[in-house]
């Protein structure tokens, strides 16, 4: 299983919704699935779901946020559609819901299925035309009652414009989504360190909630592209789980600039004859 299968199943399953937020429970109901609410699941634990009978049953933490429960109901539904195997036991921990480090691949490709659903492609993208910036990914994060990185996420998969998503744990990154727009400029983001120049790495070490930096491609990027790039980054520092979410928009300025410009030929011509002389008289 790839992400782009994945990707492909998910948009058709909510290829038939016409407005935002997804009834994520309808969904899952709509295929045989129940779906409960439950207070009395341990400490830290998302949800679950057990076979009784015929019937198949997903427990959400009650406790958790909306949008975390709406995540856990489309996760459970994606192992169904997807035909992959529950890695994570008979319970999710919500602190493995949309990480990275770690997980079994089984598992990201659920999640990557579960934002597909939450934040369907053909809502998501005649809204690409905003900015990729902190205030954006909030405003929508509020109208498809998905998180941000279900927004962001989505947002780089669907906007024509050479933008990046980075998610890092730690100071280290452990996921990027480039658009194709930049792919298409050959401009690509290893994994590794945060960069030291970059907002993430300052809300990091300062213990910010939030940073912006003006940086050169470079600083990001070690592509040879790069370096006719120049890049507008805005980082959410999550700071309980030392987690950062950046948002970097790229812009092309070529790369004229680390050229010594050409002398203009007209510069060293003879001045026009006008029949006066140049010097003064004696």
């Amino acid at each position: 299983m790839d992400e782009l299968t994945a990707i492909g199943r998910a948009r058709r399953l909510v290829a038939g919704i016409s407005s935002a937020p997804v009834d994520a429970y309808g969904l899952a109901t709509a295929h045989g699935m129940e779906v409960k609410e439950s207070d009395q699941l341990g400490e830290g634990e998302a949800g679950n779901t057990f076979r009784k009978g015929t019937k198949t049953i997903i427990v959400v933490n009650k406790n958790n946020h909306p949008f975390r429960r709406r995540f856990t109901v489309l996760h459970e539904l994606a192992h169904h559609f997807l035909e992959l195997p529950s890695k994570h036991g008979a319970s999710i921990p919500s602190s493995d819901l949309e990480r990275f480090v770690g997980r079994p691949p089984e598992e990201k490709m659920c999640d990557v299925f579960a934002a597909e659903c939450l934040v369907p492609a053909h809502l998501i993208r005649p809204l690409t035309d905003s900015p990729f910036s902190v205030k954006t990914v909030q405003r929508l994060s509020d109208d498809f009652e998905a998180s941000r990185p279900c927004i962001a996420s989505s947002f780089v998969r669907s906007c024509p414009n050479p933008i990046a998503y980075v998610f890092a744990e730690n100071g280290r990154i452990s996921n990027v989504l480039t658009s194709a727009a930049l792919r298409e400029h050959r401009v690509f983001i290893q994994d590794g360190r945060l960069p030291s120049s970059s907002a993430a790495a300052r809300a990091l070490a300062n213990d910010t909630s939030s940073e912006n930096a003006e940086l050169d491609g470079t600083d990001w990027s070690s592509s040879d592209a790069a370096d006719q790039f120049v890049c507008t980054e805005e980082a959410l520092h999550l700071r309980g789980w030392k987690q950062t979410l950046s948002f970097l928009t790229f812009e092309r300025v070529g790369s004229a600039r680390h050229e010594v410009a050409e002398p203009d030929e007209s510069e060293e011509l003879l001045p026009e004859l006008t029949g006066h002389l140049p010097w003064p008289k004696k």
